[in-house]
C-alpha cells in the first residue's frame, strides 16, 4: 500500500512543479554579493539581451543597483531592501529603485518574488509642479561633469536654449560686463536669440575653464553634444529623484526675473522670443546697456550658494 501512495504523492509533487516552472514561480532566497563590478556587467548583458532595455534604462538602472549594493554592502534580503528604500523621502526616487531592484532581484538574480512586496507608488495625472529649490540645484549641479556643469549654470543664467548654449564660441562672451550676444546664433521668424548675460560667479567658472583649456576667441566652448546633456541630465534627475531638464532651467530663469520684478517683454529678450524686426526697431529699449540694468535686479537671485 505504501508504495502507491509515494508515487501519488511524487506525481502531486511533480505537477506542482510544472506549475511553478509555468508560473515563474520561485522559492524566495537572499543572497550576498561582493564582487559588484562582475555582477553590474553580467544584469547590463542580461538587461539589453534578454530584457531588451534601451541603453539609457540601463544605465539608470546601474545607478540604482549600485547605489543599493553600496548601502547594503552587498546583502540582498527584504531588509536591507527596505532600508535602501526608507533613506530617500523622494516617492519619485523610491519608485525608480524599486523598478531597478525588481529586474535586479526577481529577474537576474532569481531570488523569488519578494521584492515585489515592496509596492511602487501609484501614478497620478500630472499637475504643475513647485520649481525646484536652490538647495536642489546645487545638489543636482555637483552631479555633473565640468562641461555639464558649465552647461547647466548658463541655462540657469541666461535663459537661453540648450542648442544656443552649447553653439556659443569664447567670441561670445564680454568678461567686462559678463555679457553673451548670442544674436548671430539662432534666427528665425518666430525666434530671435538676441543679449543675455551671466553672474559674476559664473565669470569665474568660465574663466578658469577657458584658461584651462587653452581655448581662443574663435574656439567653441563646449565639445560635448546636446544628447550627452540629456542623458547627463536623466542619470542625475534618476540618482537624487528630481526632474530636472534644460527646459526647466529656462523656467526657472523667468520666473526668477518675474521675481526680481523684470517686465515680460525683457524677459521674452532674454530668452530669445521677441522677432529680430522688433529688437532692431526698438534697440534702445533693448540695448546690452538697457538689458544689463534689467539682468542686475535678477543677478542676485541667480547666483549659486557654492
Amino acid at each position: 500500500m505504501s508504495q502507491p501512495e509515494s508515487s501519488g504523492l511524487d506525481e502531486i509533487l511533480l505537477s506542482l512543479a510544472r506549475i511553478e516552472k509555468a508560473l515563474k514561480i520561485m522559492p524566495d532566497q537572499d543572497a550576498t554579493i561582493t564582487n559588484y563590478d562582475s555582477t553590474i556587467e553580467g544584469y547590463q548583458k542580461f538587461a539589453k539581451e534578454e530584457l531588451k532595455l534601451t541603453d539609457i534604462t540601463i544605465e539608470n538602472q546601474k545607478s540604482a543597483i549600485l547605489g543599493y549594493l553600496s548601502h547594503s554592502k552587498g546583502h540582498i534580503n527584504k531588509n536591507s531592501v527596505k532600508t535602501y528604500v526608507d533613506s530617500n523621502e523622494s516617492s519619485t526616487w523610491k519608485t525608480n529603485q524599486l523598478k531597478a531592484l525588481r529586474r535586479f532581484i526577481r529577474d537576474f538574480l532569481k531570488l523569488g518574488n519578494w521584492i515585489e512586496e515592496f509596492k511602487l507608488e501609484k501614478s497620478r495625472a500630472k499637475v504643475q509642479k513647485d520649481l525646484p529649490s536652490d538647495p536642489e540645484l546645487i545638489m543636482f549641479f555637483n552631479e555633473l561633469s565640468t562641461q555639464e556643469k558649465l552647461v547647466f549654470i548658463l541655462l540657469h543664467n541666461t535663459g537661453l536654449r540648450l542648442g544656443e548654449v552649447l553653439s556659443l564660441k569664447v567670441g561670445n562672451l564680454n568678461f567686462k560686463t559678463n555679457m553673451i550676444d548670442a544674436s548671430n546664433i539662432h534666427q528665425g521668424q518666430t525666434k530671435s536669440s538676441w543679449i543675455s548675460f551671466f553672474t559674476a560667479q559664473t565669470a569665474q567658472w568660465l574663466n578658469q575653464y577657458i584658461n584651462d583649456n587653452l581655448l581662443d576667441i574663435e574656439d567653441s566652448i563646449f565639445s560635448i553634444s546636446a544628447r550627452t546633456v540629456q542623458y547627463a541630465f536623466n542619470n542625475a534627475s534618476f540618482k537624487l529623484g528630481l526632474d530636472i531638464t534644460p527646459h526647466l532651467l529656462r523656467r526657472i530663469f523667468a520666473q526668477k526675473c518675474r521675481q526680481a520684478g523684470i517686465d515680460k517683454d525683457y524677459i521674452n529678450a532674454f530668452q530669445g522670443r521677441m522677432p529680430q524686426s522688433v529688437l532692431a526697431k526698438h534697440y534702445t529699449d533693448y540695448s546690452p546697456e538697457a538689458l544689463r540694468e534689467e539682468y542686475d535686479k535678477v543677478e542676485p537671485l541667480l547666483t549659486l550658494g557654492k
